[in-house]
């Protein structure tokens, strides 16, 4: 089989999905905390959980998960499911950052010492897999994951959020980042029709472009959940066209986020990653069909090549 896109095929095809409402208040309570949100449906459909959103505090040197410390009660459940979860294989991510301020600000070179070892302390105690750029994969291991989340536009030097620059980033730093969980809603890129994907992949010199196994097309799971909402049949349609053009080599999806995502909705928010599960089994299974044919094609080329040689 050709290594190349039998690699692909393993490393491609992710589910994700962002979990950062564990509770639901506009459903009955069931817990002393609210309606609490299990990510256990979860399990055998995705590939990945990513837990958002850790901030660290610039005041008084901690670090929150939304609004408490991790090892607060609130989290309680929540961390034994996880754990149930990573039993199965799934891998655990930290969203670092969010949408509250301050928490890049405390990891300057200047500050950097005094505030990641408590990150790095959470990272540790509650084994988690992964975390965004800023952490240093070298004190968690060589499976340690790191990702970085722009939106999509700034992968082509276009609208850019954090006005960093990631083109730049991959050209020296990619060989350290697993891959991209690239932002494609509220006016920074759409995943459907397909354009500004096709225009990340072929992005820069053949030498700097990001492969698609290492890019990963996050949408809104639910109009709720902000501006750039695509339904679900034109995401997997998408999924579809764009792998097909890429030999199937398709770095998978990630939903923004899992507690109300549609057509489940909050009752039923899993059905999303079931259907996302799926269509990326699907392209996996094309994937590997697909390799085969060409590594027996390339066999067939190099027996008629020996015959011809022979005969002459």
């Amino acid at each position: 089989m050709n290594s190349t896109l039998a690699t692909a095929a393993i490393e491609s095809h992710r589910v994700l999905v962002y979990y950062q409402t564990q509770y639901n208040n506009n459903l009955p309570a069931n817990s002393p905390f609210g309606h609490y949100v299990s990510p256990l449906p979860l399990i055998g459909l995705i590939t990945h959980l990513l837990l958002a959103a850790w901030h660290i505090n610039l005041a008084d040197v901690s670090v929150h998960l939304n609004d408490f410390v991790p090892t607060d009660p609130f989290f309680a459940q929540m961390w034994e499911d996880i754990a149930v979860m990573q039993s199965t294989g799934i891998k655990v991510i930290g969203m670092l950052g969010g949408a509250a301020p301050g928490t890049y600000e405390c990891l300057t070179p200047d500050k950097f010492d005094t505030y990641y070892p408590v990150l790095a302390g959470y990272i540790e105690q509650f084994h988690l897999d992964g975390i965004d750029l800023d952490s240093r994969a070298k004190d968690f291991g060589e499976d340690f994951i790191i990702t970085a989340a722009p939106v999509a536009s700034a992968l082509v030097e276009g609208g850019n959020l954090s006005g960093f620059d990631y083109v730049a980033l991959e050209a020296t730093l990619g060989h350290q980042i697993s891959w991209y969980n690239a932002q494609f809603y509220s006016g920074f890129g759409f995943f459907f029709p397909d354009d500004l994907y096709l225009q990340i992949v072929n992005f820069g010199s053949p030498a700097t472009r990001i492969d698609p196994s290492r890019l990963i097309a996050t949408t809104l799971t639910t109009p709720d959940a902000g501006a750039g909402f695509i339904p679900i049949d034109e995401v997997v349609d998408s999924i579809k066209t764009l792998s097909a053009m890429q030999d199937f080599n398709f770095g998978g999806v990630a939903g923004w986020e899992y507690y109300e995502s549609l057509p489940g909705g909050p009752d039923q928010p899993q059905e999303w990653a079931q259907i996302m599960s799926d269509t990326m089994k699907a392209l996996a299974t094309n994937a590997t069909v697909l390799a085969k044919s060409k590594a027996e094609a390339s066999e067939a080329k190099t027996v008629n090549s020996r015959v011809v040689r022979r005969s002459q």
